[in-house]
């Protein structure tokens, strides 16, 4: 891992890049942990980058900020409680303030209906994070 990854990684946020239609790249800022090598976060199992993901799995991720380093790869949408109750525990280690203030609750709350989602960015080879795990 480059030192400018292994800085940027410290943020734990990331601008996540999907693809539209038209082949137009889409960035959003969400967190992030590595679990295993492989970029993860929380999401709305209706939101667009979903849908986009639905439609083209190759995504990119720019982490710590807008034009960070690039990680591309493939996503993965995972629905399985343990992954997602995985996910939202690395959240309160990493924002336990943020979690505290509300965001938390809500995330928790969209869990347990079964609005959200797991999206696994499966980085391409030679994985830039192999071996990292949070």
């Amino acid at each position: 891992m480059t030192p400018e990854l292994q800085n940027a990684l410290k943020r734990h946020m990331q601008w996540f890049g999907s693809y539209k239609k038209s082949g137009e790249l889409v960035k959003v800022q969400v967190w992030l942990i590595v679990s295993k090598g492989r970029i993860e976060f929380l999401t709305n199992k209706n939101s667009y980058k979903v849908m986009r993901l639905r439609r083209n799995p190759k995504a990119i991720c720019y982490i710590g900020s807008k034009n960070g380093p690039a990680v591309a790869g493939t996503a993965l949408l995972i629905t399985e409680k343990a992954d997602l109750a995985r996910v939202y525990r690395g959240y309160w280690k990493i924002h336990p303030v943020f979690m505290l203030l509300g965001i938390g609750l809500r995330v928790w709350i969209e869990m347990l209906l079964g609005n959200r989602v797991v999206v696994r960015l499966v980085p391409d080879e030679p994985n830039p994070l192999h071996g990292v795990d949070e």
